[in-house]
């Protein structure tokens, strides 16, 4: 039986992003700006409202490779592939913004209907609806007061106090669904890191193998790919 070059965990949402945050996880300095949709990024919060699965991230861990906060993986896990999820996810649920493919910061704004559970981007017209929550990201954030909120928006949203509160509870936990990490052993050079990635994305875009190509040579320090 071939030894396996990688193990398999199951963390919520909340800890991955805490986690990126706090700098345990970090992103190679090469990889691509988010180029996500709007609509993707809705659709992928509507499928974690829903139950559905979402796919795995791949991590691995590099202590050579340059991060886009700055610095070297030391210890760290690195990001190999998920990153445009999980900055999907960090830009709808904590409000973080997210750089673009013009390498511009901006905010992406998910809504979201309580009486119908439907997520929807934010247009001008849903800005101004009463019966929409303009901004999910709301929801996580330190000084959210739960009780406040329903108390001052369940006549506006037509819905009872407590009917709110289920549905608030219901967004809520979006953060706590689990996703899929899947590790690959620190002890891998990078040439098989790099065979993996292309394995895994055979059915993306050419443009994913690139990125990673380039990530792959910002790690390699002893040919000053760190300038790049």
């Amino acid at each position: 039986m071939p030894n396996k070059s990688y193990s398999i965990e199951h963390n919520n949402i909340s800890d991955i992003l805490h986690w990126i945050d706090k700098g345990t996880i970090g992103i190679p300095e090469m990889q691509r700006p988010f180029v996500w949709s709007t609509t993707q990024v809705r659709d992928l919060i509507d499928s974690l409202y829903r139950g559905y699965p979402i796919g795995f991230i791949v991590t691995w861990q590099n202590p050579d490779a340059s991060l886009k906060i700055g610095g070297k993986g030391q210890n760290k896990e690195i990001i190999i592939d998920g990153q445009q999820r999980i900055t999907a996810l960090s830009a709808a649920l904590m409000g973080k913004e997210i750089v673009d493919d013009k390498y511009l910061k901006k905010r992406i704004y998910i809504s979201f209907n309580p009486i119908t559970e439907e997520f929807a981007t934010r247009s001008a017209a849903i800005a101004k609806d009463p019966k929409w929550i303009p901004d999910i990201s709301i929801f996580s954030q330190p000084n959210f007061d739960e009780f406040e909120y329903v108390v001052n928006n369940s006549e506006r949203l037509g819905l009872p106090g407590n009917e709110l509160n289920k549905i608030i509870q219901k967004v809520k936990s979006i953060s706590e669904a689990e996703i899929g990490v899947i590790k690959l052993d620190s002890n891998l050079p990078i040439d098989q890191v790099t065979d993996i990635f292309n394995r895994i994305n055979q059915k993306g875009t050419r443009l994913s193998s690139a990125d990673f190509a380039m990530s792959r040579l910002s790690s390699d320090l002893s040919h000053h790919g760190n300038d790049l």
